[in-house]
């Protein structure tokens, strides 16, 4: 995995695919994007120079990134790319939940 290191994350729209894009300088990005035809792009400059999983787990709570596209888009980088276990968030204190409970039937041998 590398450490490189990233200001500037956000999601594009290319060909109604939504993609997570990374960079170190909002305009030239947000020039090159839209050149290239991108539609809906999506940046936001880092609070600190951040690597790719770090910089997708920041903007997935960013209240910019909240729509179904974006969200599955930063999603599936982090399933596809990225590290998972540091793509948890810090912050959700919830129980965990237990779906389905399975018991093992108890017998007697007769032996």
């Amino acid at each position: 995995m590398t450490t490189k290191t990233y200001t500037v994350a956000g999601t594009s729209n290319h060909k109604l695919e939504t993609k997570v894009r990374f960079a170190n300088d909002l305009a030239s990005r947000v020039r090159t994007l839209h050149k290239n035809g991108h539609e809906d792009i999506r940046m936001t400059t880092l609070p600190w120079a951040m690597t790719k999983t770090e910089a997708c787990r920041f903007i997935y709570d960013n209240e910019h990134f909240q729509l179904p596209e974006c969200q599955e888009a930063i999603e599936n980088w982090v399933v596809n790319n990225g590290d998972t276990r540091e793509f948890i968030r810090e912050s959700d204190e919830r129980e965990p939940k237990i779906v389905n409970t399975y018991t093992t039937e108890e017998f007697e041998p007769d032996f």
